[in-house]
């Protein structure tokens, strides 16, 4: 009997395309438009948004290379491009262009909180020269989410074995350099 998150993003991992749980060593990288480029050629510009969306693995090898994770790019607090289109409301964007939140209950269980947000040095903490906007998929507006005090209510949910929440994530550096950041989901369940 435990409870468990899972994060999950549709794409193909190389045995079709599907919503695809991220290994606990994954990661998400988000980079400038164009190939897959890992490190200082896939450098998302100074106080730009990211134009590519990818899952890696530890060794920073793409694992999304037959057909990516949809890239959503913040364009203003209510607008977004999903994969390079034009401006778009946000409140289009779809379950399966986010970010898939799984809480899983044994047994069965209701869902009282649940947040999201990213931290850089503590979990209080917005991630050091980066600026990440979130939303909960539905919503009519992007926020920024860096530190636990900025995080997305996602709502709750009545007693179930499952629980499923979408998250839509768009990041801009705003200083040179190599920037990371640890998304988390905290929930509470009974």
């Amino acid at each position: 009997m435990a409870n468990t998150v899972t994060f999950k993003a549709v794409y193909d991992p190389g045995t079709g395309s599907a919503l695809t749980e991220i290994g606990a060593t994954d990661k998400l990288y988000w980079q400038k438009a164009g190939e897959f480029a890992y490190g200082a050629s896939g450098a998302i510009p100074v106080n730009e948004y990211n134009g590519g969306f990818h899952i890696i693995n530890s060794s920073n090898e793409e694992l999304c290379d037959t057909a990516h994770a949809v890239n959503l790019k913040y364009l203003t607090d209510s607008t977004v491009s999903i994969n390079g289109g034009d401006s778009a409301n946000v409140n289009t964007i779809t379950t399966a262009q986010c970010l898939n939140i799984l809480v899983s209950c044994s047994p069965n269980a209701e869902v009282t909180a649940a947040t999201f947000w990213a931290y850089g040095s503590g979990e209080a903490n917005a991630p050091t020269g980066l600026t990440v906007k979130g939303m909960k998929q539905g919503g009519a507006a992007w926020a920024t989410i860096g530190g636990s005090a900025a995080a997305i209510k996602l709502g709750t949910s009545a007693s179930a074995a499952t629980h499923n929440y979408y998250v839509a994530l768009s990041v801009s550096p705003t200083s040179n350099g190599a920037k990371t950041g640890t998304l988390k989901a905290s929930v509470t369940v009974v």
